[in-house]
């Protein structure tokens, strides 16, 4: 073979190869093309006048910030600032003995703990001009760095295991391991002695001890640890201390006792609520939760521990003694989640949604508890001991097999907190008003201390549990936290008199079987102030006439109760939604296990003994919940209107901003401009890729999202939503939804996936860093601040993940049986403020309600969230996968679902179009239109239209990279069929040549 055809076919060969890696480049970047974009900064699309100049900035979504080169730098400092602030009144003193804290001043200070330089302490995501400070950093510049003593941290710690740094390695310190957290990493003790001269020579006055948890996506904390056990070789729960950390505290607590350390703080890192029984065990002195403070908060933490800051954080989740003594544990996480006994006939009768390992549709979970979670169930089972009632006292559930008790079974309650300094409450007054059908709590905060600080004023509700409730199984719990408020500083001597909103409907309760809607029982209501919900239920036994005589732990206070008296059961006052007016009865009968033919028995107050879920229910999945399970029932109604009532494509003149200030319920004008969609650029609507599609000649821009606060709500890590509660500060809330909007806007961001709806069920949920608290009355509160802020800035919050998707164990397709008072009360309850406070967007959860899909809901995100709570923003389904699981687009279109999350291939969209156009189903195009319409109306509540009016033209720009890929592979294409050509002409010449020498030869 010639030289020449070798070289052809050699860059033929080559060319071949750019070919095919450029047609691949393009086949998955294009999908990913608005996460590529965003990633480069590149816009897509641009404004211009109709003689083509570039169009003036119109301004619908203004900001304080302004649009220059400095506005991001200075969004992004002040949330630094903010976080700051977060984090000191988000630490929450639970322990502080023999003057422990603050720190004083040149005391030398050892750090111990794997979690002291490995956690959620810190964080060091940030903008690349800004820095941030690890713990360690954070104390020396606080304390002096000449005080700090951190061998641990900078000798120890990162070498272990190998110079690993531990199984987590920097920034995490638990160990991944089978779907979720199974173990801990903390030092032998034996190293850790080996450094022990460095903290045994004078002036070591502090041990400062750091321990922490942490889950995350898809991994929830075990609620056992997988090889760790105890010394009877029982498993060891998992938010108890490890072993490792058990004797690093205990050789500290050795080493106080020899008088090495005249004093121990211990420090709780992250979300996850450590067992706290080791601080009277091992003569800790002092004790912080400080949570998950994001990049910049452990600058406010240690402004606590010095003392420059009084804390008045307060916990927002119940610190039990043992982490798996509350109901809804047995029925939770991996140890709780359940999978049919007849799995495989499952199986075989659901082939559409099942994948290859039964992950979507083999599992289950029961909320045997009912609204008993959280502090409702410790606070009403105390009561009820107090006072003798229903076999509260008996052993059933008790931790330690005797009678159970309340001490026995707490730590520290809801809403507890303590501070440098103390203070006095007094009740003013309470008046209802009926303009706004609240009631209104007076409360005068004087801080009778010797230090300035802030304090917490929370109010609390019980109401009446009588013989109508017991007969119709309508629970209540014995305290239901009502509303909170937060004083400024107040200097020692000062008061501030502060008041606290009670909405009148947070005091109704959901009657399903009697009423089948919202009552007010008849009987006699308390309104209480209290420290915490244990102080406030005291108080209110007070009033009963009970004391420490009866079994209280404590004596109340009547003075902080008010008190008055219902004559007659009220089914009336809440009949009709206080948003909107519609009709509030049953919905979510199908979540109830009974309905499917399995006798269950839910928890109930009256029967503690009788009730209390002891033992998982192995379930064979009955012909209704096999039948049930798919999820593919859509048939055009017979009365769907004819495909060609609709007009589509037409030409009316109309762009999007011609809609800013137009009603939601202006059908004509909607209408006039949604005719102008064709089927399928409606359609194309419906599929996510991180950004709207552009419709260029209707002035729909591709707006653009993102998940958490990956980057819109800050190229800084935020704190952790739980620590931002556990401020319990209002003001501190709605700035940071402020923040995270603006900060979305001038990133050019229009959504953000965030919001924090779920709910802390039980102390494991993987994703509790995301989710504001155990309590769905607090979580009204705090999401209706932080949404009405964010949206105020024209940027959209969309809450997730609606709902009941309360733990990360097999969550895409889990059967989730819960009766519809704890639905309605908590798990809607959780996400009702965010939508209140005006939230433009939410996320549906992966799981079932019953076994509906929450995405295909229509009670849940039509009846409940439109027509009772007056929703007018748009609904995404969680994270798209294009498995059968997900491709039941026309059930999502019809229940009320507007776009699909990352769905980066089109699948929903082009599903629906085909279904329309070869049905020609006018209901699903009704469906589709509706749709757009809130996606459309939820863009125009975001800065993406900015800059735009009626006039302008908008116009899509190719990314350079994207010309650059479709440039490589149209001329790598030519070269190709070029180089195979002249390879195949040499060749034959080549041939042709030989030929002539052969004939020539024989001829001879």
């Amino acid at each position: 073979m010639k030289k020449k055809t070798i070289v052809f076919r050699g860059l033929a060969a080559v060319m071949a190869f750019v070919l095919m890696a450029s047609a691949s480049a393009i086949t998955l970047t294009f999908q990913y093309a608005a996460l590529i974009n965003r990633a480069l900064g590149v816009t897509t699309t641009k404004t211009l006048n109709p003689d083509g100049t570039e169009a003036e900035n119109t301004i619908y979504w203004p900001n304080d910030y302004g649009y220059d080169a400095d506005a991001l730098v200075n969004v992004y400092r002040d949330a630094a600032a903010k976080n700051v602030e977060i984090g000191q009144e988000g630490a929450v003193l639970l322990k502080n003995e023999n003057s422990a804290l603050p720190i004083a001043e040149g005391s030398g200070i050892t750090l111990f703990g794997y979690a002291a330089y490995s956690s959620k302490i810190q964080d060091s995501s940030t903008a690349s001009y800004m820095s941030t400070k690890t713990f360690d950093q954070a104390m020396q510049d606080e304390f002096g760095a000449e005080n700090v003593n951190d061998v641990l941290l900078t000798d120890y710690y990162p070498n272990m295991n190998g110079g690993s740094g531990g199984a987590g390695g920097p920034g995490g310190f638990m160990m991944m391991s089978g779907g979720g957290v199974k173990s801990i990493t903390e030092g032998e003790i034996s190293e850790v002695k080996q450094y022990a001269d460095t903290w045994s020579s004078e002036g070591n006055d502090v041990a400062v001890v750091v321990f922490g948890r942490t889950g995350s996506e898809g991994n929830d904390v075990w609620q056992y640890a997988e090889t760790d056990t105890y010394e009877d070789g029982s498993p060891r729960r998992m938010l108890d201390l490890s072993t490792q950390e058990e004797e690093l505290i205990s050789y500290v607590s050795e080493q106080k006792a020899a008088g090495v350390f005249k004093s121990i703080v211990a420090i709780v890192a992250g979300d996850y609520d450590v067992e706290m029984g080791f601080l009277e065990e091992y003569d800790v002195d002092a004790c912080v939760y400080a949570g998950n403070l994001g990049a910049y908060g452990v600058e406010g933490l240690v402004k606590v521990l010095s003392g420059k800051v009084s804390p008045s954080g307060r916990l927002v989740d119940t610190l039990a003694a043992n982490s798996v003594s509350a109901p809804a544990t047995l029925y939770a996480g991996h140890e709780g989640t359940q999978r049919w006994t007849n799995y495989e006939e499952v199986d075989v009768a659901n082939p559409l949604v099942n994948d290859s390992n039964g992950d979507t549709i083999n599992w289950y979970n029961i909320y045997a508890e009912g609204i008993y979670v959280g502090y409702k169930y410790y606070e009403t089972r105390y009561e009820d001991t107090v006072m003798g009632n229903y076999g509260a006292d008996s052993t059933v559930g008790s931790s330690t097999g005797s009678a159970w008790n309340y001490a026995d079974e707490m730590c520290y309650p809801f809403g507890y907190g303590l501070s440098y300094t103390t203070f006095q409450q007094k009740l003013n007054s309470v008046e209802y008003s009926a303009a706004d059908d609240s009631y209104t709590v007076s409360v005068t905060v004087t801080n009778t201390g010797s230090v300035a600080g802030k304090e917490v004023v929370q109010v609390y509700a019980q109401t009446p549990y009588g013989d109508y409730e017991k007969e119709n199984l309508v629970e209540k719990a014995s305290v239901n936290l009502m509303g909170f408020a937060k004083t400024g500083t107040l200097e020692p001597g000062a008061s501030e008199t502060v008041t606290v909103s009670v909405p009148r409907y947070f005091l109704a309760s959901y009657d399903t079987y009697g009423a089948a809607g919202y009552i007010l029982s008849a009987g006699d209501y308390y309104l209480a102030i209290g420290s915490d919900c244990h102080d406030a239920l005291n108080n209110i036994l007070a009033a009963k006439g009970y004391t420490t005589a009866d079994g209280m732990t404590a004596e109340g206070d009547s003075s902080k109760i008010y008190t008055w008296a219902q004559d007659a059961l009220d089914t009336e006052s809440y009949r009709l939604s206080p948003y909107t007016g519609y009709e509030v009865t049953n919905q979510f009968e199908d979540g109830d296990l009974n309905y499917y033919g399995v006798e269950f028995t839910y928890l109930t107050r009256q029967d503690w003994e009788g009730t209390y879920p002891t033992e998982r229910l192995a379930i064979t999945a009955t012909d209704a919940i096999i039948d049930t399970l798919s999820n593919y029932y859509y048939e055009t109604p017979e009365d769907a209107p004819a495909y060609d009532s609709f007009t589509q494509g037409a030409d009316n003149g109309m762009v999007l901003t011609d809609l800013v200030g137009v009603d939601f319920d202006d059908d004509e004008t909607w209408n006039k401009f949604l005719d102008q969609f064709t089927v399928e650029e409606l359609c194309n609507l419906m599929s996510d890729n991180i950004a709207q599609q552009v419709v260029t000649r209707l002035g729909v821009v591709g707006g653009e999202r993102c998940d958490d606060d990956n980057k819109a709500g800050g190229s800084i890590q935020w704190n952790s939503h739980p620590t931002t509660s556990r401020t319990w500060n209002i003001d501190l809330v709605a700035d940071r939804g402020t923040l995270e909007g603006i900060t979305a806007q001038l990133n050019g961001e229009d959504e953000i996936w965030w919001g924090a709806g779920n709910m802390h069920r039980t102390p494991f949920g993987g994703r509790h860093n995301q989710y504001y608290s155990e309590d769905a009355n607090f979580d009204y509160v705090v999401g209706y601040a932080e949404a009405a802020a964010m949206q105020a800035t024209g940027a959209n919050i969309c809450v997730k993940h609606f709902c009941t998707n309360d733990q990360e164990t097999e969550r895409q397709g889990l059967t989730t049986f819960v009766t519809e008072q704890p639905l309605r009360e908590i798990y809607a309850r959780a996400f009702e403020g965010s939508f209140a406070g005006g939230a433009m967007g939410t996320m549906t959860a992966l799981n079932r309600i019953g076994t509906k899909l929450a995405k295909n809901h229509y009670a849940l995100i039509t009846t409940v969230l439109r027509d009772e709570w007056g929703f007018e923003g748009h609904v995404t389904s969680d994270g798209y996968v294009t498995t059968n699981y997900f491709q039941n687009a026309c059930e999502e279109l019809t229940a009320g679902m507007d776009y699909s999350c990352i769905d980066s291939n089109g699948v929903t969209g082009s599903l629906v179009y085909k279904a329309i156009e070869t049905n020609k189903d006018g209901y699903l195009l009704q469906c589709i239109r509706l749709a757009a319409k809130r996606n459309l109306n939820a863009m125009l509540s975001t800065a993406r239209i900015n800059g735009q009016s009626g006039d302008t033209i908008i116009k899509t720009i190719v990314p350079g990279w994207q010309l650059a890929l479709m440039a490589t592979t149209a001329v790598s294409g030519v070269l190709f069929v070029t180089f195979t050509a002249l390879s195949v002409v040499s060749r034959r010449r080549q041939k042709t040549t030989v030929s002539v020498e052969e004939v020539k030869s024989d001829e001879k």
